[in-house]
């Protein structure tokens, strides 16, 4: 399954790519050609055939959003909210309802799903399956019930609307703070290759009680590359991990700095913000900065934590998870090293030079040869 991450009252086209399809059909019968037509080859080419005519046949579109239950007289139609947000007490149950409208020129047959939401490391929100490993109380997609279905599906003709009532229902043993949940429309097309797309309406659901918001900060790891320029410069790396220790969501602006010896070569930069971050979750991130090679350098990844939306809370105080690297500027200590080499020999040759000057200073004149006197 294909799923697409879950937005508000989000309208979808819900076909498959006939082009896509249609490559994919022209290389499976190229494939049949250059296998000699061999069984397995030509049954993948059907596949791909029949997912192909899938998609010229059909061409599905269909939003879902909030909607008001309406009256008795007054049938009920999307109401412009963009998501189902909900208080509830344990033990208690709340009354909502969506509207899924089919806005194509044939009629389709939707399935409609709940699950618990969740954020993965990209920050898109989407709901999976309830956790066979936790109870009832731990899985909130289960205590979302969607009625006015059949079998747990929908079928709409051209351009009809539905309004379906929503019952949420929590728990007497559930903790407080943030729950969130979802509900999905789907749409499965082709034959043998079937693909499923899915939109649908996020459940920001709070269970009342003490809310506490907590985040924390966790320098994994640092390293530090120098620059072959000599002196310039090195890439400071440090991986860290944000992690949402209390009830309720929040995100996080972030922030590295680092320093060397004595305050020198002070460095700083933004790292990429947590847009959302659900209790019990936690992400990974690592931010560069340049600094400069001094030996050895401390620092500090810095979160803030930011209120998420239109949730109600007041954020926790920022906290912060400090660092320390070895910075040895490698090329910078070549070089030194060199040019003291340099200077050594050149000062040891001049000493040669000198000294072989003095000696011949220093050296007697040879006395003059006796004459001979003539006799």
């Amino acid at each position: 399954m294909a799923a697409a991450p879950l937005g508000a009252f989000l309208k979808m086209r819900a076909a498959v790519s006939s082009a896509s399809l249609m490559v994919l059909a022209a290389l499976m019968a190229a494939f049949v050609a250059l296998t000699g037509g061999s069984p397995a080859a030509t049954a993948a080419a059907a596949v791909a055939a029949a997912a192909v005519a899938a998609a010229a046949e059909a061409d599905i579109e269909w939003s879902v959003g909030p909607a008001s239950a309406g009256e008795p007289d007054q049938p009920g139609a999307a109401d412009g909210r963009i998501s189902l947000r909900h208080v509830i007490d344990p033990g208690a149950k709340a009354e909502d309802a969506i509207a899924v409208t089919n806005l194509s020129t044939v009629a389709a047959t939707f399935t409609v799903e709940t699950g618990t939401g969740v954020v993965g490391q990209s920050g898109a929100f989407d709901i999976g399956q309830a956790d066979p490993n936790l109870g009832v109380a731990e899985n909130p997609g289960e205590w979302v019930t969607v009625g006015g279905l059949a079998g747990g599906e929908l079928r709409l003709d051209p351009g009809e609307t539905r309004v379906l009532p929503v019952t949420i229902a929590v728990p007497a043993d559930t903790v407080p703070g943030d729950h969130p949940a979802g509900i999905a429309v789907g749409l499965s097309q082709g034959e043998g290759l079937t693909v499923t797309h899915r939109v649908g309406v996020r459940i920001h659901l709070r269970v009342a009680g003490e809310v506490t918001p907590k985040l924390a900060v966790e320098a994994l790891g640092v390293s530090f590359r120098p620059s072959w320029i000599p002196f310039a410069p090195g890439e400071l790396t440090v991986s860290y991990e944000v992690a949402n220790t209390g009830n309720v969501r929040m995100g996080a602006d972030l922030a590295a700095r680092a320093v060397g010896p004595l305050g020198l070569g002070k460095s700083t930069a933004q790292a990429e913000p947590v847009v959302e971050l659900l209790p019990g979750e936690r992400v990974t991130r690592t931010v560069s900065l340049g600094a400069p090679a001094l030996a050895w350098l401390g620092g500090a990844v810095t979160l803030t934590p930011v209120v998420v939306g239109e949730d109600s809370v007041r954020p926790p105080a920022a906290s912060e998870a400090t660092f320390r690297v070895a910075a040895i500027p490698w090329t910078g200590l070549m070089l030194t090293v060199m040019l003291i080499g340099a200077a050594i020999v050149v000062r040891r040759k001049g000493r040669v030079r000198e000294a072989g000057k003095d000696e011949r200073q220093a050296a007697p004149e040879p006395l003059p040869l006796p004459q001979n006197s003539p006799t």
